[in-house]
């Protein structure tokens, strides 16, 4: 099958032959390749093999950043920027004077500039490698006080986005008809979102906007300057879907914070995709309730990792009839119902009501969300794609 096709057919509203089926299986795989249990007709495949085996669509949004690069590429990581083979843009921080130092558990950068320093720390450790993970986590953030907001900003005034059309290219030429060779711009949904995420831990972060916002101008324009070449960076590629802003979360990323700073990016990357003929892709997986009637107002096309009951308190039905044909769902099936300690008969009437919801499948590919867990029953993944099959 064609999935890169009928992925396409689908975000364009058509109804298609039979339900779509692209489960994001890739920490699944590393916990279990590492850990010599996965099983069965699997066993000894690649991640590339395993879809093909089971008879799905290659699932390629959020990227492997610790496998699928070398190691220079995630140098940076502390500070929210990533480098890969795969990227249609390069980060580049080469006239920055910065010192990497690496222990058996972490990776340490220092940054040097006229207003000081700043040092971060991520973890990086064969433990990492282990756990099937593929971002590493901030073990010191950037941002210790409120004078480092200058000083960072400083820093990242220097850092440049260099356009790397030909890596896409390299990238969807992989990928093929497996499906969607969804282009990375960005996890963070412009500056603000970008320091709450990577630079400032998140208490701290909400009491300087609360008590000292002006201190974060600085930092903010230097921010606002690299995004905006970034969004930039998608225009002269091939790429149909590009990646940009993830996690949203009614508590984390609360209404007015959501209105005031991520929705005017996530509109500006709207527009500026549209113009070239690209679908704007925003990873919605966190506890959307309080959120919901700002998505009306926001500018993206595919609502990817949705969540819904029992994970999270908005029901399938509900994303359904907000979205309708103007948001493609990628997603709807909860990671917690594929677990062996979730009743199989409570699965199997979870997926037969969420199979009839969905018809008449326009605007819904069916994926794990998040992610398929380490100790998924593999069986039910088979069972949703059988499902998938049986309906034609």
């Amino acid at each position: 099958m064609n999935y890169k096709n009928k992925f396409i057919n689908i975000l364009k509203g058509n109804t298609p032959d039979s339900p779509l089926f692209i489960p994001r299986l890739d920490i699944w795989y590393n916990h279990n390749l590492n850990h010599n249990t996965i099983n069965g007709r699997y066993k000894d495949l690649s991640l590339f093999e395993v879809a093909d085996a089971l008879g799905v669509g290659f699932h390629s949004v959020i990227p492997d950043f610790i496998r699928s690069a070398g190691e220079e590429n995630i140098i940076h990581r502390g500070l929210g920027f990533y480098n890969n083979p795969d990227f249609l843009y390069y980060v580049d921080f080469s006239e920055v004077d910065y010192l990497v130092q690496k222990n058996e558990r972490e990776i340490k950068v220092t940054y040097y500039s006229e207003k000081g320093e700043i040092s971060t720390s991520f973890s990086y450790s064969e433990d990492l490698f282990k756990s099937g993970v593929s971002i590493p986590d901030i073990t010191d953030h950037a941002i210790k006080n409120i004078n480092d907001y200058i000083t960072l900003a400083e820093i990242l005034s220097k850092v440049k986005i260099i356009p790397k059309p030909e890596q896409y290219e390299s990238y969807s030429n992989r990928i093929g008809n497996r499906g969607a060779a969804v282009a990375f711009l960005s996890l963070a949904c412009g500056p603000y979102q970008h320091i709450m995420r990577d630079l400032r831990k998140y208490e701290d972060f909400c009491l300087d906007l609360y008590d000292d916002p002006e201190q974060m101008d600085g930092l903010i324009c230097s921010l606002d300057n690299i995004y905006d070449q970034i969004l930039i960076s998608s225009k002269n590629t091939s790429a149909e879907v590009a990646l940009f802003g993830a996690n949203y979360d009614d508590t984390i990323t609360y209404p007015p914070f959501f209105e005031k700073y991520i929705m005017p990016w996530l509109n500006k990357a709207g527009n500026i995709l549209h113009d070239s003929g690209k679908y704007l892709l925003t990873h919605t997986d966190g506890e959307n309730r309080g959120l919901l009637e700002l998505f009306k107002k926001c500018n993206f096309d595919i609502a990817d990792s949705i969540c819904p009951k029992p994970m999270t308190k908005v029901s399938f039905n509900d994303y359904r009839i907000l979205f309708g044909k103007n948001v493609t769902i990628w997603g709807g099936i909860p990671s917690i119902i594929m677990l062996p300690s979730f009743p199989f008969d409570d699965f199997k009437i979870f997926i037969k009501k969420i199979f009839e919801e969905s018809k008449p499948y326009n605007n819904i590919v069916f994926s794990i969300a998040d992610t398929l867990p380490p100790s998924t029953d593999f069986g039910r993944v088979e069972y949703i794609r059988d499902v998938c099959l049986s309906i034609s």
